[in-house]
């Protein structure tokens, strides 16, 4: 029988601390959400803070919400593109007391994308018909949904490191 000499207990104690000692800091997927979860914090009042992190190759989606007593609400979707090097920043819309609903900010991502890719058509002087440039989007925005734990990902999480610890 073989014997798994590199998996110990103490990797498990860093992935899941008993309470009172601290952890790794590794932002955490949520298979639920199809997204990291990278830094959530609770105010004096009570109320919890999250900023979430989902990605593809030739994008990543910020979105940072907090749920005060039962609700939930988003307070900003952030899109960002590669340049190569670095993430850029590609849109931003911020909200003050929208619900959470994740049909809504999958839609609003894709809007985005389309008004990011119609600046970007725009700038190079060319076009591109609306149905086109819309499946587009939503292509690019629906491979950011993709779990995490599927084989074929392709992770480009050293890239997106930078986005995870940043803008806390």
């Amino acid at each position: 029988m073989a014997q798994l000499t590199s998996i110990s207990n103490s990797l498990f104690d860093q992935m899941l601390p008993t309470f009172g000692n601290p952890g790794n800091n590794l932002p955490v997927w949520n298979e639920g959400q199809k997204m990291f979860i990278s830094s959530e914090y609770e105010s004096a009042g009570g109320n919890r803070y999250y900023k979430g992190l989902r990605f593809c190759d030739q994008l990543a989606i910020i979105e940072t919400w907090g749920t005060y007593h039962t609700w939930t609400y988003i307070n900003s979707v952030e899109i960002y593109t590669f340049d190569g090097n670095k993430p850029r920043l590609a849109g931003k819309r911020t909200f003050d007391k929208q619900f959470y609903d994740t049909a809504f900010i999958k839609g609003l991502t894709e809007e985005m994308v389309q008004e990011y890719m119609k600046g970007q058509l725009k700038i190079q002087d060319l076009n591109l018909p609306a149905v086109r440039l819309q499946e587009q989007a939503k292509s690019i925005v629906d491979r950011s949904y993709k779990s995490f734990l599927d084989d074929d990902y392709i992770s480009r999480i050293q890239m997106i490191l930078q986005l995870l610890t940043t803008n806390k």
